[in-house]
């Protein structure tokens, strides 16, 4: 399956592979976290962003951070950009291209966080 990575230490959006047959283990490859969760739909791709429900938990002075057009607020560390079966709910490759997904992230540090808020 086609999915995203929202890089955050790399500063990069690209397209990477996960396995079909170990999906959940690979999104926590990808993301580098041990729970994920939805943090942003694109209704309009039917496609979602996953990212580390825990992230804040881990928050320091060199945490790094990603936003989305249209998101709700920040999300620290690593995103994962997978396509949504609207048939039964099951994760397909995304729809979102990676030209498009680039140009609605933008990248943070600690510092811009703090002035953002």
């Amino acid at each position: 399956m086609k999915a995203i990575l929202i890089d955050v230490h790399q500063e990069t959006v690209r397209q990477v592979e996960v396995d079909d047959k170990r999906v959940l283990k690979d999104w926590y490859k990808h993301i580098n976290c041990g729970m994920v969760e939805v943090a942003h739909n694109f209704y309009d791709k039917m496609d979602s962003i996953m990212v580390d429900e825990e992230g804040l938990f881990t928050m320091n002075e060199n945490s790094k951070f990603f936003s989305v057009t249209g998101g709700h607020q920040p999300f620290i560390g690593n995103g994962l950009v997978v396509g949504l079966n609207p048939m039964n709910g099951e994760s397909v490759d995304h729809h979102i291209t990676v030209e498009d997904l680039r140009s609605r992230i933008s990248f943070h540090n600690v510092y811009d966080i703090q002035m953002m808020i």
